[in-house]
Order: structure tokens, then C-alpha cells, then sequence
């Protein structure tokens, strides 16, 4: 039996469809259990707090949502979003990809808990997040567990807590298992500054000051975890942002950029700024990190010609052990898709990723929404990001690419909403005015 979308969502009751009410039905107790959940997965609250994790608290809660979500999308039917296409195309690679590997078992793991898992975060922002309310808020839920990542990791530089030696030099590390890995803290980092970046001109006094905070954090992860992918994720970012300011004033913004350029790299402590160089130089303080990765991609290559097909969802390391007897992933988010799912992996991907982009393009074209048009502005330079740290990152089970595309989803259903609410307005205000002075009442 169908219950009623109006008794499940919470939303005022009235006439018509679910389909015909569209986003009307907001439920704002499942907003605000999705900005949970959004905090409970960045935190890892489950390992954070003993209660939460003894009660399997993110999986209850993510289950609840997921019932939630599948009921009102039945319920309301709505037409496709350009997305879902896309989507399914790339869905349906990764499960041909999972039935058919060298290592199934890893395979299906990977599916299931980096695929499927992180893939309900878009279901989420599709299902529930369909007023610009609602979007501040699941953003807002996200800057703040950010936030609070960042003040953990600048009180753990300033106390040294967090910070020991690694390949040479004193790295910063992060609080949780999801960001321990100085790579992966600085990933984290380099992901929160187009949010920083477009919602500044936008916010208030109050949250100026907390987007402020934030930055500093980011800056103190990126410096301090030593990452060379952070560190060209971050140059290629900023060379991002400045090329679109160099086309509202070139001659400012050339020259503010070479000063902004130097006075950084000058202030680099010396350590780092060595790390930077062996970007280029591949000579490092301690161990064989760049040697490790030219090895890693001739061995791709290799796996690549020999198996042109793809082994399967992260079975790299294994075919990769099997050949060489080296275990090591790719640590390259291409030769990741290139060696597991062959060209169809990445032809899907960056469908999805074209449309993810395309789509916010239109997004910004389209919006009278200021905050709209920042996040839209923020989910293109997001993406952009991840592409520069896949360069050195193995991202292509990760959550950031659903974020993204729940993201679009959700600001997608809100600027069609308001534009279909525009016209009938109109149309409403102009049968008025042909009604008698006498029966015109007010709206």
C-alpha cells in the first residue's frame, strides 16, 4: 500500500499529485537528518562517540534515509534530471566491471562500500534537498564538519600532536581513518577552498568570519601535511581561480597574482619548499616515494597492454602482485579507471563528469539565486580539484564525485521549480488585472 507523500514528508497538505506538488512537500525533519548524516560519515562519529558506534548509528540512520528516499521518489515520479543517464551509464560500468574481475571478492567489497554506500549521498540530495533552505542547510551541515576537521588539525600542528616525520620531513596528519593519510588530509583541505572561495562574497559578517576560519585551516593542512599532490592540486586551483578573474581586469590581477605567488612561496618554510621542488627534481629528503611511483605507472602501462580489457574494480593490486609481485595501487585516478574498466571506464566517467560540469554551467546561467550561483560556481571547481589530485590520488570509488552530482541534482530541481512557478504567476497576475477593481482581492 502507497501511504500519502504528505503523511511521510511532514509537508502541508493540498490538492494534486505528488507529481504536480513537486518540491511543495519538503520535509524539514529529513533535511535535517540528512545534514546528520552528512556529519556523522566526515566526522566518523561512530568511532568518535562509543554510543553511536555500538548502535551502528550512521548505518540506521542511512538505512532510515535510503526507505525514506526510494518511498518519495515512487511516490512522486518527477522526469529525469539530465543526470540520470549519465549516471546509469557509468553505474552500469562499474557493476560489468565487479561481475566480471580477475579478484571478484575484492571487487564486490570495493562495489558495495565505495560504490553503493557513497552513491546514497546523491540520493539523498535528490530525494530531500529541494529548496534553497534545504541547500543551505546540507551545505552548511558539510562546512561545519570541515570545519571542524580543519581546527583538529590546527590544533594537532600547533601542539605537534599530529605532526611526526614521514619521508624526511614532519608531516601533518589527520584525526580520523578517513583523513589520517597526509595525502588525504590534504585532499580534504584543497576541497573546501572553492566553497571558501565562491560563498565569501555572498555570506554574512558571521559566517565571513567562520569561512575565514576555515581557510586558515586549509592553509596550515595543505602546507603543513607536506603532500605534493595537495601542493599541485593547490596551484592548479589557484591558476583556476585566477585565469577568471584575469577576465574581469586582466592588468590587476596578473600582477596580484605574481605578488600573491611569491609572498607564499616565500613564506614556506624551508622543508616544504623543498618538497615542492622534488615535484620536479624527484630528490627527496627520505625514501623512494617519486621512484615508488614511476614504477607504479610503468607497471599500469604494462597491466594496461597485457589486459586491455581492464582487470576489474580495484584488482590492479592484485593482477599487479601477480606479474611483478609488487602490491602497490596506482595512485592515479586515470590509469585507475584505465587499468580496471578499460576505455568504457573512462568514457563513462567523464560523461559523468562533463554532465556534472555542463550542467552547473547552466545552473549559473539560469538562477536569480546569488547563493545558488556561488555553489554552482563551487561544484565546478570542486570537480575540477579532484581531477588535479587524481593525478596523484586513486579517486574513482570516492564520495566526491556523488557529493558533486547530489549537488547538481538538488539545484537543478530548485532552479526548474522556480522557473515553473514563474510563469503561472504571471499568468495568475494577469487574469487579475482583466477581473472587476471591486472583486480583486488581496494575495
Amino acid at each position: 500500500m502507497t501511504l500519502p507523500a504528505t503523511r511521510i514528508y511532514g509537508g502541508t497538505a493540498g490538492t494534486g499529485s505528488p507529481k504536480a506538488s513537486g518540491s511543495a512537500n519538503e520535509s524539514k525533519f529529513l533535511v535535517l537528518a540528512t545534514c546528520v548524516f552528512i556529519v556523522t560519515w566526515y566526522l566518523q562519529l561512530g568511532g568518535r562517540v562509543g554510543l553511536l558506534g555500538a548502535i551502528r548509528f550512521e548505518f540506521l540512520l542511512g538505512t532510515f534515509l535510503i526507505l525514506c528516499a526510494v518511498v518519495r521518489m515512487l511516490n512522486e515520479r518527477l522526469s529525469p534530471t539530465p543526470l540520470m543517464k549519465p549516471i546509469c551509464f557509468f553505474f552500469s560500468i562499474l557493476v560489468l566491471y565487479t561481475l566480471f574481475s580477475y579478484d571478484r571478492s575484492l571487487s564486490w567489497t570495493t562495489f558495495y562500500e565505495r560504490v553503493v554506500k557513497f552513491s546514497m549521498l546523491a540520493l539523498f540530495f535528490a530525494a530531500f534537498i529541494r529548496t534553497e533552505w534545504a541547500l543551505k542547510m546540507a551545505v552548511a551541515a558539510f562546512l561545519l564538519a570541515m570545519l571542524k576537521l580543519g581546527q583538529e588539525g590546527f590544533v594537532g600542528w600547533l601542539s605537534g600532536s599530529m605532526v611526526w616525520q614521514n619521508q624526511g620531513i614532519p608531516r601533518l596528519h589527520g584525526s580520523t581513518g578517513l583523513y589520517f593519510h597526509p595525502n588525504s588530509f590534504s585532499g580534504m583541505a584543497v576541497g573546501c577552498l572553492p566553497f571558501i572561495y565562491y560563498l565569501f562574497p555572498v555570506t554574512n559578517k558571521f559566517q565571513k568570519l567562520a569561512l575565514a576560519a576555515l581557510l586558515v585551516c586549509c592553509v596550515i593542512i595543505i602546507v603543513f601535511t607536506g603532500s605534493r599532490t595537495g601542493y599541485v592540486a593547490t596551484i592548479l586551483l589557484g591558476m583556476y581561480f585566477w585565469r577568471e578573474k584575469l577576465k574581469v581586469r586582466k592588468f590587476k590581477y596578473l600582477i596580484l597574482g605574481v605578488i600573491v605567488s611569491i609572498t607564499t612561496y616565500s613564506l614556506l618554510p624551508e622543508e616544504y619548499t623543498e618538497r615542492l621542488h622534488s615535484i620536479v627534481t624527484l630528490e627527496e629528503a627520505q625514501g623512494s616515494s617519486s621512484e615508488t611511483r614511476i614504477q607504479i605507472l610503468k607497471d599500469a602501462v604494462n597491466v594496461f597492454l597485457s589486459k586491455p580489457w581492464g582487470v576489474g574494480v580495484s584488482a590492479f593490486p592484485s593482477v599487479r602482485a601477480e606479474m611483478f609481485g609488487r602490491h602497490q595501487d596506482t595512485h592515479n585516478l586515470y590509469l585507475e579507471l584505465l587499468t580496471n574498466m578499460s576505455a568504457l571506464g573512462i568514457l563513462s566517467f567523464f560523461i559523468f563528469i562533463r554532465t556534472i560540469i555542463r550542467e552547473n554551467k547552466n545552473i549559473i546561467t539560469r538562477t536569480n539565486s546569488s547563493f545558488v550561483k556561488a555553489i554552482a560556481q563551487a561544484v565546478i571547481a570542486f570537480v575540477y580539484a579532484r581531477l588535479f589530485l587524481g593525478l596523484f590520488g586513486m579517486d574513482t570509488y570516492e564520495i566526491y564525485w556523488w557529493f558533486a552530482a547530489g549537488l547538481t541534482i538538488a539545484m537543478y530541481r530548485i532552479t526548474k521549480n522556480l522557473q515553473n512557478k514563474a510563469p503561472s504567476a504571471k499568468f495568475k497576475y494577469a487574469n487579475r488585472a482583466q477581473e472587476p477593481f471591486h472583486q480583486i482581492q488581496s494575495p
